[in-house]
């Protein structure tokens, strides 16, 4: 192990550890083997776990909930892509909602965008805010439940841009979304969903269309909703 990625190993194991509050021995080994990759628009970096298999088993062993965030999904790099090609304007607010990795935030503050990372998992918020400080980018990364904290981040807004990456893959998320993304936006603001097909999303598009219009495209199989408040 070189002695970065060593570094790398220390300060995420500190910083996981803080948020879990459990000492470092606690985590589950395959949480701290990582891998550095180029994997983004223009070769921004990620960092995640280098076996994301080794890691739902232990999460699973552990009675913890599947490590979703920990890998690089389609919808994601469709969405990362989608804003490279067409970014954000510089100084925009930008927030993504359960960024995982958070590769569109990575490329929504290289355009110069003011992004706020967030997620459900105080892991993702680590890894997170690990990937943002290896690329040298400004950005904030917070922890946040859509249903517990939707409220405050509503306070913290209102937001040009919402970006969204496969979300809807359980039914409460629709209604929390339905309620919430009116109060995060600007006048004329939108949302940005990256979506591969689910039932779930196609029940959020026919309860948004009293709010927003609607603009979708396709990329391969992933479709690229955008959702403008009216």
């Amino acid at each position: 192990m070189t002695d970065e990625l060593a570094a790398l190993r220390a300060s995420l194991a500190e910083r996981l550890a803080t948020m879990r509050e459990v000492d470092i021995t606690a985590l589950p080994p395959p949480l701290l083997d990582v891998a550095v990759r180029a994997a983004g628009p223009g070769g921004l970096i990620v960092v995640k776990p280098a076996d994301w298999e080794a890691l739902r088993e232990a999460e699973a062993f552990a009675g913890r909930p599947v490590p979703w965030w920990a890998r690089l999904w389609p919808s994601g790099r469709a969405l990362a892509e989608a804003l490279a090609a067409d970014p954000p304007a510089e100084g925009a607010g930008v927030l993504e909602l359960g960024c995982g990795l958070a590769l569109p935030s990575l490329v929504a503050a290289r355009a110069g965008a003011r992004v706020l990372a967030t997620d459900g998992s105080t892991d993702a918020v680590v890894f997170a805010a690990h990937a943002f400080a290896l690329n040298e980018l400004p950005g904030e990364i917070a922890h946040a439940d859509w249903a517990q904290h939707g409220d405050a981040l509503a306070a913290r807004g209102p937001f040009d841009l919402v970006l969204a990456a496969d979300v809807f893959y359980t039914q409460p998320n629709i209604a929390v979304a339905l309620r919430l993304l009116p109060e995060l936006l600007t006048p004329g603001g939108a949302v940005r969903l990256a979506d591969p097909g689910r039932a779930g999303t196609r029940d959020f598009l026919a309860g948004a269309r009293g709010r927003f219009s609607l603009a979708t495209r396709t990329a391969g199989e992933i479709a690229l909703h955008e959702l403008r408040l009216e």
